[in-house]
């Protein structure tokens, strides 16, 4: 009996609280929440190109807490597939403060990623797969209602097309939440088109009268549209053309020892969109390279920063660095000595699986991208601002031809010296050619949607 009238007064207890929970008032935060819940699937593609998926899934877990979860998946060849996930968990009582953010990618077979965890002095962060160590511990703060901002925005103010608002977002990358800004470009009947034009990831997303997403365009190429989840997963067509190659007429001879070279450019109406310093040129477009090709910008604090994926703090970083250096006082000597060593301590290996710094330490086998990462990281760890630069390149194989390549920049001297460590080259030689600031031609390039062709016109070699 006594049992019986104790379970009786333990479900009074529940239904009361269910009660008194059901009859508290929604905020406007937690309606934007809720209009948000609910399993979303998007196909991804490439022109007519179905390349994969994203799902998105949005609920509150048996604690009450809001979860806001995406996958992705997509190839764009037949031997690189990726994928995306990230998880997003938010506090249910208010004032809705991060629980924790996990978001990890998968390349290849490989995957790294970070964990960020709250703690009783703020954050700390993990790097994935779990190797017991913590990169790093931050005092910002970030929450619900930074996450839904831009929603609340358009809730309460129903702004009209050409206005904008800023708002806090968690990058993975950066370990900290930056600020984007979204312009609202069109509304119709209560449904809004907003964009985000930020390099190379610039988004337009058009939202349902909930603001949740329908359809999404990036850098202008690839497309994203809610469909149902079998469409989303139906068969990838990846794409077999895409070579990341710009084929020349004939092969360069001591490629490396190039100091000015001129390329007639073939292919494309307009060249110039792809390459600005293209010029036309009795009735043919021409490109004329130098060597240590600069990109724009100045130094800032985020090229001196540690990320997930330049580990700059990271004790064997940090050691290997001191190493190079040794005693070596003025900057260009310590860029120069961590450029010479980095070509000596990685094996090249032309579509190397991708890999983490860290875990290229220990294979000291890769392509030009971890030649690359592994420079920015030692030479950030030493003070010295560094960036991995990514554009094109001569590649002298069996068909001569531009390719994909990752080199470095250094800032030296108020000014962003370049440096290629695959090749060994403190002076870099005029094959090198950035990706433009564009993010649709950069894209067009990287993916092979456009098919070009160079010919060469003039060559002029050091004279040292």
């Amino acid at each position: 009996m006594a049992g019986r009238i104790f379970i009786a007064a333990l479900l009074c207890i529940l239904v009361a609280g269910l009660a008194w929970w059901l009859e508290q008032p929604a905020t406007d935060l937690t309606r934007r929440a809720q209009a948000l819940a609910g399993e979303r699937w998007f196909a991804l593609s490439l022109e007519e190109r179905h390349l994969g998926y994203l799902r998105t899934h949005n609920y509150t877990d048996a604690d009450g807490n809001w979860v806001f979860e995406s996958e992705q998946r997509f190839a764009m060849n037949p031997y690189d597939a990726a994928a995306t996930t990230t998880r997003r968990v938010f506090a249910g009582p208010e004032p809705h403060a991060l629980i924790s953010a996990r978001h990890l990618q998968t390349r290849r077979g490989r995957a790294e990623g970070v964990q960020i965890e709250a703690s009783e002095a703020g954050y700390r962060a993990s790097r994935l797969p779990e190797d017991g160590t913590v990169s790093s511990r931050f005092s910002w703060q970030y929450a619900l209602a930074d996450y839904l901002d831009f929603e609340l925005w358009l809730a309460r103010e129903q702004p009209a097309a050409g206005r904008s608002r800023s708002v806090m977002t968690l990058n993975f990358d950066r370990l900290e939440p930056v600020r984007r800004t979204f312009e609202v470009v069109d509304l119709d009947s209560g449904r809004y088109t907003i964009e985000n034009g930020a390099p190379l990831t610039a988004t337009r997303i058009q939202l349902d009268d909930r603001f949740a997403p329908t359809a999404m365009t990036i850098a202008g190429l690839f497309n994203l549209e809610l469909v149902s989840k079998e469409e989303a997963l139906a068969p990838r067509s990846a794409l077999q053309a895409a070579s990341y190659h710009i084929p020349i007429n004939r092969r360069l001879a001591n490629h490396t020892r190039i100091s000015e070279l001129e390329l007639a450019i073939s292919g494309h109406e307009s060249p110039r969109t792809l390459f600005p310093a293209a010029r036309r040129s009795e009735d043919r477009w021409t490109l004329k390279l130098r060597h240590d090709p600069r990109t724009n910008g100045r130094a800032g604090p985020e090229h001196e920063k540690e990320t997930v994926q330049i580990p700059a703090r990271h004790s064997d970083i940090r050691a290997l660095a001191r190493s190079a250096v040794s005693d070596l006082g003025d900057d260009a000597s310590r860029a120069s000595a961590l450029n010479q060593f980095v070509h000596g301590f990685i094996t090249y290996k032309p579509g190397h699986p991708p890999q983490s710094v860290l875990t290229l330490l220990e294979s000291r086998l890769g392509d030009c991208t971890e030649f690359a990462d592994l420079l920015t990281s030692l030479a950030r760890s030493i003070g010295l601002p560094a960036r991995t630069v990514f554009g094109l390149a001569y590649a002298d194989g069996q068909e001569p031809a531009f390719a994909y390549h990752a080199w470095n920049e250094i800032f030296l001297d108020g000014d962003w010296q370049p440096f290629d460590p695959t090749w060994g080259q403190d002076r870099v030689d005029a094959t090198h050619i950035p990706l433009p600031d564009d993010e649709t031609a950069a894209m067009l390039l990287l993916t092979g949607a456009v098919s070009l062709r160079f010919d060469v016109l003039d060559v002029q070699f050091f004279s040292d």
